[in-house]
């Protein structure tokens, strides 16, 4: 059994222990790090999504995605700080688990829905140059 056995990671009773054993300080920190670059990357993509007003696609495509990355950083790091505080039932492992599964899954749909902004671009500018001939209301 070595410092890195991942064969606990494969057992029912590693998963739904409802109080596990604490992470190791470097596990601690790097999952508080990528956690943060998680909230970082979120504030940054707020800012990317007010000031690019000319790039359509990358301007709602930060609005997109600024949701995911702060929510996923503020979700982990709310995880992180129930496993110090060794909360019974909220430090339990299964809980990264089912943070890993639905925002994997909303991140899915994020891309999805980033995919098909150019097509969106398009149809709007299409929609635009149809109704410049179209008379004003007065």
């Amino acid at each position: 059994m070595g410092f890195l056995d991942i064969r606990p990671l494969f057992t029912l009773g590693f998963w739904f222990k409802m109080v596990p054993d604490q992470l190791l300080p470097p596990f601690q920190w790097a999952f508080l790090v990528f956690f943060g670059l998680l909230i970082l990357a979120g504030i940054l993509a707020d800012q990317v999504h007010k000031r690019r007003k000319d790039n359509f696609v990358l301007r709602f495509g930060a609005k997109y995605i600024k949701n995911w990355f702060l929510t996923a950083g503020i979700i982990g790091c709310l995880l992180l700080f129930f496993g110090y505080e060794r909360a019974v039932f909220l430090s339990s492992r299964f809980w990264y688990l089912v943070w890993f599964i639905s925002f994997g899954l909303w991140l899915y749909f994020v891309i999805k829905k980033i995919k098909s902004l150019p097509q969106k671009e398009e149809d709007l500018k299409k929609k635009a140059q149809f109704e410049k001939y179209l008379p004003k209301k007065k």
